[in-house]
C-alpha cells in the first residue's frame, strides 16, 4: 500500500505493519541516537569501572579478610615481604578475574564449567582459610596439609566440618561466589575475543595457582588463597610421587570410640592438672624437693615443696606425639593404627563424667599434623601456640611465659572440678634463651663435639628460662580459690641427649638420657585419700612408667572404677600410682608406631631394672641394668636380660642390622 498524508498532522502515514511515528515535541523516553554522545560514552566507562571492580572482587575479600585478620600483623612487613604480598594479591586478582570472566559469559559449555569452578574454588579457599583462621588464629598452609594421607580432608583442611565456626565461614564463602557470579552475568559483558584469550587462560590460571611462590610459615606474608592452593597443590603431588616431602607416618585425623556416661567417685573432692614439659631432662631437674636446688628448675621447686617425687619414671619413647598418646590415652604405642587412632583421651573421659575441660599449649601444633591429636577433644577452654602468637616457631612454638599468662586469664572461668592439660615447649631445639637469665655459663649454641660442655649448659639455661613460667603458674594456681582443691602432676614428655652415647637431641634412641623424665605429683592435705598419699610416696624410687598416668589420672577423677570404664581400661597396661598394684610386666619402648613414624628404627623393652635396647643398624639388643649402671656402660649381654630378647623380636620383629652412612660402627660386645 502506497503512503498518503495525513491531513490532520501534514505527516505521511506509515506503511502497513510499520509503527507510527512519533510527532515532534510529544513526550517520551528520546531515541538512542538522540542521547549525547558524552553521556554514552560516560555509560560505558561506568560499566567498565564496575565490571573491573567486580572481577578484582574476590582478591579483595581476601585481602579486606585479612586485615581484619591481621591487620597490625601485616603493618610488620619489612620492604621484601610487603612486596611478596602485594605480587600474591595481584596474582589472586588474575586468577579469579580469569575465572570470573569467563564464568559472565553469555552462553556456552566453557561458562557453566568456569562458574562451577570459581564457586568450588572460592568456597574452599575462602572458607577453609576463614574457619582456619578463626580456630588456630594461623592460615592453612603447607605445614598443616602436606602429611595428610587424604586429598579430599586435606582440600578441606582436615577441619571439623561440624564446628560452627567452620560452617559460618564455609557458607559465607558460597554466598559470595554466588553473589559474584549473579552480577558477573549482568554487569561483566565479555568480548568475544578477550573471552576466547580468558578460555585459554583458564589452565594457566591454575597451574600459576599451584607453583606461585609464597610465604606460608611464621610470617605467610602472602595472599591467603595463594597460600592455601600451594598447600592443596604440594599434597597431590606428594600423592602422585612426584615428590617426597613427607616420607614419614604423621599424625591424622582421630574418630575417637564414643564414651558412655560415667559417674565420677574420686575419694576426695578435687581438680586435676597436668603440666606437661618438653625435652626436660631429669638430671637437670630438682625433681625431689631441694632447699638449695642447683639444677635448672629452682622455681618449680620453690612453688612446690610438698611434692612426691618420681624418680624412676620413663617414657616409652622419646618423640612428643608418641608421648602425649600414651600419656593421654594409656595405650600401649605398639597397638594397631586403628586402636591408635580410636582410643578416647582424658578430656574424653573427663567430659563424660561431667567434670570442665581444657587443654592450654604453647606448642605449634601445625608442626606434623600434631592439632590433629586434640583438635576434636572437648574442652571449655583451648589455647595452642598460633594463638599465643601468630608469628610462633615451629619447633619450639610460642614462649612458654605467653602460655602461664593464658592460663592465669581464664584460669577463674573453669568450673569445678577440672581437668586441664598445660603443654609447655620452649625447650625443644633451637630452644628459647634470654642471656639476661642464663646462670650457667659458659654457655653456646654450638653443636661442634669439643663444645659440648658449653651446648649443654645452654640447654640447661633453657630449662631455667622456662621453669620461670611454670614456676609462676604453679604460684599462681596454689594461690587461686580452687588452688587448695588441684592435684598438680608434673613430667616431661622425653629427655636430651647431648653425645652420651654420640647421638644429639631426642627421637633417635631409647637410652635413658631421653627417656628417664622429672616427675612429681604435688597435692595439698585433703585431695588425696591417705592410702593414696601412701601409694604415691612409696613409689618414689619404684620403676613406674608413662603408660601409668593415664590410670593415675583416672583414679584421680574417680574413674577408675567404673563399670562403664572396663573395655576401655582393658587396653591399658598400666596401674594407678594412687593403688598399691605397680606394673611388672615387661613394657615396650618404640620411637616408631603407627601414630608416628621413625628417621629409623630403634626398639627395646624394660621390665624392671632391666632394659634392652637395639636400632636398626644393630644386630642384637643391649642389655642394661639401669640401677647398677644408670649410665648404660656395660653391655651385659642378650641372655642377662631374657626373656626381654624373644619378647621383644616377637614383638618388633627382626631388626637388619644396616648402619647408616655416616654413623660410627659401635661394637657394643667389646669385641
Amino acid at each position: 500500500m502506497t503512503s498518503t498524508i495525513d491531513r490532520d498532522r501534514g505527516a505521511p502515514a506509515p506503511r502497513d505493519g510499520a509503527p507510527a511515528p512519533r510527532p515532534p515535541g510529544e513526550p517520551g523516553r528520546p531515541a538512542r541516537a538522540g542521547r549525547p554522545r558524552a553521556a554514552r560514552r560516560a555509560a560505558r566507562r561506568r560499566r567498565r569501572l564496575l565490571a573491573f571492580a567486580l572481577l578484582a572482587s574476590p582478591a579483595l575479600w581476601f585481602l579486606v579478610a585479612d586485615v581484619a585478620r591481621r591487620g597490625r600483623h601485616l603493618l610488620t612487613f619489612d620492604r621484601l615481604h610487603a612486596a611478596g604480598y602485594a605480587a600474591t594479591v595481584v596474582a589472586s586478582m588474575g586468577f579469579w578475574g580469569v575465572l570470573l570472566y569467563v564464568a559472565s559469559g553469555r552462553r556456552g559449555a566453557l561458562r557453566g564449567m568456569a562458574a562451577g569452578l570459581f564457586a568450588a574454588l572460592f568456597t574452599l579457599a575462602c572458607g577453609v582459610q576463614g574457619g582456619f583462621h578463626a580456630l588456630y588464629n594461623v592460615y592453612c598452609s603447607i605445614d598443616s596439609q602436606i602429611h595428610s594421607q587424604s586429598i579430599p580432608w586435606s582440600i578441606v583442611g582436615t577441619l571439623p566440618l561440624g564446628h560452627p565456626r567452620v560452617i559460618a565461614h564455609l557458607a559465607l564463602a558460597f554466598g559470595l561466589a554466588l553473589a559474584a557470579l549473579a552480577l558477573g552475568r549482568r554487569v561483566v559483558r565479555p568480548r568475544r575475543r578477550w573471552r576466547r584469550v580468558a578460555q585459554a587462560a583458564v589452565p594457566l590460571a591454575l597451574a600459576g595457582a599451584a607453583v606461585i611462590p609464597v610465604s606460608y610459615r611464621v610470617i605467610q606474608s602472602s595472599s591467603a588463597d595463594m597460600i592455601y592452593f600451594h598447600g592443596v597443590a604440594a599434597v597431590v603431588k606428594e600423592h602422585l610421587g612426584i615428590t617426597d616431602d613427607s616420607p614419614d607416618l604423621r599424625v591424622q585425623r582421630r574418630q575417637t570410640a564414643p564414651v558412655p556416661r560415667l559417674a565420677a567417685r574420686p575419694a576426695r573432692p578435687r581438680n586435676v592438672v597436668l603440666l606437661l614439659q618438653e625435652s626436660q631432662r631429669a638430671d637437670v631437674t630438682c625433681v625431689e624437693h631441694d632447699p638449695a636446688c642447683e639444677q635448672a628448675t629452682p622455681f618449680s621447686n620453690a612453688a612446690a615443696p610438698g611434692r612426691m617425687p618420681l624418680l624412676q619414671m620413663r617414657a616409652h619413647d622419646s618423640t612428643t606425639a608418641i608421648s602425649i598418646s600414651n600419656i593421654w590415652s594409656g595405650v600401649s604405642p605398639t597397638e594397631r593404627r586403628e586402636v591408635l587412632s580410636s582410643a578416647p583421651l582424658l578430656w574424653d573421659y573427663a567430659h563424660a563424667a561431667g567434670w570442665d575441660t581444657a587443654y592450654w599449649t604453647s606448642q605449634n601444633l601445625m608442626f606434623g599434623n600434631a592439632r590433629l591429636y586434640v583438635q576434636d577433644i572437648p574442652v571449655s577452654h583451648r589455647a595452642v601456640a598460633t594463638q599465643l602468637d601468630p608469628a610462633a616457631d615451629l619447633d619450639y612454638g610460642a614462649y612458654d611465659r605467653l602460655l602461664t599468662d593464658r592460663v592465669i586469664e581464664e584460669w577463674g572461668e573453669l568450673v569445678e572440678p577440672f581437668f586441664a592439660v598445660v603443654h609447655y615447649s620452649n625447650i625443644h631445639y633451637p630452644y628459647v634463651v634470654d642471656p639476661e637469665h642464663s646462670p650457667f655459663q659458659p654457655s653456646e649454641l654450638n653443636k661442634a663435639p669439643e663444645k659440648n660442655d658449653e651446648f649443654k649448659n645452654y640447654y640447661r639455661n633453657v630449662v631455667y628460662l622456662s621453669d620461670m613460667a611454670v614456676g609462676r603458674l604453679i604460684e599462681f594456681i596454689r594461690g587461686s580459690a580452687s588452688g587448695e582443691r588441684t592435684v598438680i602432676v608434673y613430667t616431661s614428655d622425653h629427655g636430651e641427649s647431648f653425645r652420651e652415647h654420640w647421638q644429639l637431641g631426642h627421637t633417635s634412641s631409647l637410652w635413658d638420657e631421653e627417656v628417664l623424665v622429672p616427675t612429681w605429683i604435688d597435692a595439698p592435705e585433703g585431695t588425696l585419700a591417705p592410702e593414696e598419699r601412701a601409694s604415691i610416696a612409696g613409689a618414689r624410687e619404684e620403676f613406674v612408667w608413662h603408660l601409668d598416668l593415664a590410670p593415675t589420672f583416672l583414679d584421680l577423677m574417680g574413674l577408675w572404677d567404673e563399670p562403664a570404664l572396663a573395655p576401655f581400661r582393658a587396653r591399658m597396661m598400666g596401674h594407678p600410682l594412687t593403688r598399691e598394684e605397680r606394673t611388672v610386666a615387661p613394657v615396650p619402648l618404640t620411637n616408631c608406631t603407627w601414630l608416628w613414624g621413625c628417621a629409623f628404627r630403634n626398639w627395646g623393652m624394660m621390665q624392671g631394672p632391666m632394659k634392652i635396647e637395639a636400632r636398626e643398624w644393630d644386630g642384637e639388643f643391649h642389655c642394661f641394668d639401669v640401677r647398677t649402671d644408670p649410665l648404660e656402660l656395660t653391655n651385659l649381654g642378650e641372655q642377662a636380660c631374657a626373656p626381654l630378647p624373644d619378647l621383644a623380636r616377637a614383638l618388633f620383629h627382626e631388626m637388619p642390622n644396616v648402619t647408616p652412612p655416616g654413623r660410627p660402627e659401635v661394637d657394643w660386645r667389646g669385641e
